[in-house]
């Protein structure tokens, strides 16, 4: 694919900038003015958490994981990503080394640096954004293009490197995720160096889709590009990015039968699609992008497809944890009657119930990926089940990608591990302090915790939504200027207690929404002022307040926390027995470390009381935890222990014996060495 040269449509960037900025325009995803979303996200810094679980986690983010992630940067033995920007440049002498996604990654990581900059306002992260933007502009070609392995080479002369000559290169990927970042550093700076540099890469991009459709339908690989061409399209109104963006889902059509495959989800055209197939951040991804695009044209045709797939992966794909992304390697459509059909996937969505434990992938990418569609669900909708996955999601599934300490990474995440599973697995279950070959899942999860408090409020006319529970502040604006200030204390997710006072507000009525989780039983209350609120605060729904507010007006929420146990579809055959443990939002589970000597995790199960549910449970609170402040304590059973070699025995070969167990949150397993682990726990 030849490149193309699009000088007389590169106009600049100030021309299509918003002349002003309302609130929600600043915002991580801008959809004030979205015709078919629901609601819009508050600005950049309007949020900031003021201690409690996310402070003390957005904290260890702001001190150590963004600072840690730049010197890994900068480190070319621990990776080569920043080296490659400078090569292209012409700052260095050197070769292109490391993955071909790692630009990509490289710009996620500059996101959470514009994010935290956002709310802290730090002049030296603005200095050090500036010089880092300064060589990704020198590294970019003049026609928009931006892709290090295929840009340093020609730069020294090689003309034998061709763009897209390979459709693992990631190209659109890296220029996806130069258009996000672009973005947000423009809305926490007011400055459009960056976004410049995304505008050509759109400009780029663009010219393929009109000139060469299928060559780039076939090179839409985990396609972080209809996000970001969405995003760049609502920060600067040109309207030629919101077409592009449509017909970068149109054209997938134009992939060759024999060349598509569920594993890139281009087996059929995207609106024929009725489950989640194939690469699940690749999926994620594209389903997340669609979203985005529905919101800006409010073709019901892609808000069906999106809806039917939503529906495929929670009532069948979805592990416990909010993850997705089942297999290490299998095969698609599997079974089908049309035997040549079938290729291989990987990292991939499989079965219908097909979700193993030992085996599981779970990138925490995909995890993320799936956060990201679910989020914009949401905002479409405004319907709280997709807030319920969002929620599950973030603690169980994005948060176990990095260390209480913010230093070591896990790219996949089994719901159990045992040291006598001795099957060779491709990636690492012990936490990694660097996944060189594969460093996208680390600035992933850092930028989402650098970004976490955008999603606890939104609004809509007249509407403040409460989305997620954590001590916060919120100091944010509707689109017609009317100001609302308030404050939220909570020792959430650790207990139920929930209080809003209210700072400012407007001088007419406004409904405050409150997000009650499905998991919680009956006994939630609401209280303005000390009396209990009319209506009834239904699980798995919000609850409306709508009146005048006051300054010092207080709202008092309480939700019912106890431990629960669940068990999965009987076809699932892996947690057959099984049950695992929740607390509030959290997932728990057994790790070795908490087992007596002489006890393997194997040999565990669980004892049951008279009405055959596990015996104690009962939370128990830790003084000074720094970070997992409640464990699960339970009577467990020690049954006998199987020998090496032995598939099967006569049942009850032995007496079990009992003995006291504690449970951990799943987010934190695997910060106490290499240990055995499980999430799902057998129930006699």
């Amino acid at each position: 694919m030849k490149p193309i040269f699009l000088t007389s449509i590169a106009l600049a960037v100030g021309a299509f900038l918003p002349c002003s900025s309302h609130a929600g325009e600043k915002a991580l995803i801008d959809t004030t003015r979205s015709p078919a979303a629901r609601m819009y996200m508050v600005d950049l810094g309007d949020v900031k958490w003021t201690g409690g679980f996310w402070g003390e986690r957005f904290d260890v983010c702001r001190t150590t994981m963004v600072p840690h992630l730049w010197e890994i940067f900068q480190d070319e033995k621990a990776s080569h990503a920043w080296a490659n920007f400078r090569i292209a440049a012409g700052l260095e002498q050197g070769k292109f080394a490391g993955p071909p996604f790692n630009d990509g990654d490289f710009l996620k990581w500059l996101e959470a640096l514009a994010q935290v900059y956002a709310v802290t306002r730090d002049p030296e992260l603005d200095e050090q954004m500036d010089r880092i933007v300064a060589v990704i502009v020198k590294a970019q070609r003049e026609d928009g293009y931006l892709h290090t392995k295929t840009i340093i080479p020609q730069r020294q002369g090689n003309g034998q490197v061709k763009e897209f000559a390979d459709r693992e290169h990631f190209e659109t990927y890296n220029m996806g995720h130069l258009m996000t970042a672009a973005c947000i550093h423009y809305r926490a700076t007011g400055k459009t160096t960056l976004l410049d540099a995304a505008r050509k890469a759109a400009d780029y991009i663009d010219g393929l889709c009109r000139t060469v459709p299928g060559d780039l339908a076939r090179n839409a690989i985990c396609p972080s590009h209809y996000m970001g061409v969405v995003e760049l399209y609502r920060t600067t109104r040109e309207p030629r990015y919101l077409e592009l963006a449509k017909q970068l889902i149109e054209i997938r059509s134009l992939v060759p039968p024999k060349e598509g495959s569920d594993h890139n989800q281009d087996r059929v055209p995207f609106r024929q699609m009725t489950e989640a197939v194939g690469h699940a951040v690749r999926a994620n991804y594209l389903y997340a992008g669609a979203a985005d695009v529905y919101a800006e044209d409010g073709d019901k045709t892609l808000l069906k497809t999106i809806e039917t797939i939503s529906d495929d992966v929670a009532g069948e794909k979805l592990y416990i944890t909010g993850m997705t992304g089942a297999l290490y390697d299998g095969a698609s459509p599997d079974g089908s009657k049309d035997f040549t059909s079938i290729k291989t996937v990987h990292q991939a969505y499989g079965r219908d119930y097909q979700l193993p434990n030992l085996t599981a992938y779970n990138e925490t990418c995909a995890t993320i990926g799936y956060a990201m569609w679910l989020w914009r669900m949401l905002e479409l909708t405004g319907d709280a089940r997709y807030a319920d996955l969002f929620e599950q999601s973030l603690y169980n599934g994005v948060l176990p990608g990095i260390s209480l300490d913010g230093r070591d990474y896990f790219y996949v995440n089994p719901l159990r591990k045992l040291a006598d599973f001795k099957w060779p697995m491709r990636w690492s279950r012990t936490r990694q302090p660097n996944i060189p070959s594969s460093f996208c899942c680390p600035p992933n999860v850092v930028r989402t915790i650098a970004e976490a408090q955008n999603y606890a409020y939104t609004l809509s006319k007249d509407t403040l939504w409460v989305h997620l529970y954590g001590a916060s502040a919120l100091n944010t604006a509707w689109i017609d200027g009317g100001r609302v200030r308030l404050s939220q204390e909570t020792d959430y997710p650790w207990k139920g207690a929930v209080k809003l006072t209210v700072a400012e507000a407007p001088e007419r009525a406004i409904a405050i929404r409150l997000r009650i989780p499905s998991w919680v039983g009956e006994g939630t209350t609401v209280r303005v002022n000390g009396q209990r609120a009319d209506g009834d605060p239904k699980s798995g729904s919000y609850f409306e307040l709508r009146r005048t507010w006051k300054s010092g007006d207080v709202i008092e929420l309480n939700l019912p926390f106890a431990p629960s146990v669940w068990e999965a579809n009987p076809l699932v055959e892996e947690t057959l027995n099984q049950v695992a443990v929740k607390y509030g939002p959290l997932v728990y589970c057994v790790e070795a470390n908490d087992l007596p000597d002489g006890v393997r995790l194997q040999d565990v199960a669980l004892t049951t009381d008279s009405a055959s549910k596990p015996a104690k449970l009962v939370p128990e609170t830790i003084a000074n935890a720094r970070v997992f402040s409640v464990v699960l304590p339970a009577t467990a059973l020690r049954r006998p222990h199987w020998e090496s070699g032995q598939l099967y025995r006569p049942l009850n070969a032995g007496s079990p014996q009992r003995f006291d167990l504690k449970l951990v949150p799943y987010y934190a397993w695997g910060n106490r060495g290499d240990t055995d682990m499980t999430v799902w726990i057998p129930l006699r």
